[in-house]
């Protein structure tokens, strides 16, 4: 197996409202969302041990998720935690603090926020 070329996504929801202090449009007001948080990794597939054939069990990506971001954005007021809380400013901060909670061997790649169906912002690993 080419493990080099595996990547696995994991899909996360939450409910959160902000505003956007600088903006001259309606989202200048108060207002919530529906977001949803794409998160890819890579890193080895394991040979042996209970997540073999895994780069990890994704119960475990999703605890590690529920407990850096998603506890702390889900039905938040997101302006207490970001003063300009866009989708680009956002992801990029939420990229930040997963890299610092993954595994070692797990590499973070790319974390995209949907702030609607149709609008996103993505940050990329170099």
């Amino acid at each position: 197996m080419e493990t080099g070329k595996i990547l696995a996504k994991k899909k996360f929801e939450f409910q959160a409202g902000h505003y956007l202090p600088n903006h001259q449009g309606a989202c200048h007001r108060q207002h919530g969302h529906s977001y949803q948080l794409e998160i890819i990794i890579k890193g080895p597939v394991r040979t042996k041990g209970p997540e073999k054939g895994m780069i990890v069990d994704f119960s475990n990506l999703k605890q590690i998720i529920q407990k850096a971001i998603l506890d702390k954005v889900d039905h938040h007021m997101l302006n207490d935690i970001w003063e300009n809380p866009t989708a680009e400013e956002m992801v990029g901060s939420i990229a930040t603090i997963l890299k610092k909670e993954l595994p070692r061997n797990i590499v973070l790649e790319q974390v995209e926020l949907y702030e609607t169906s149709s609008s996103s912002a993505i940050w990329r690993n170099k």
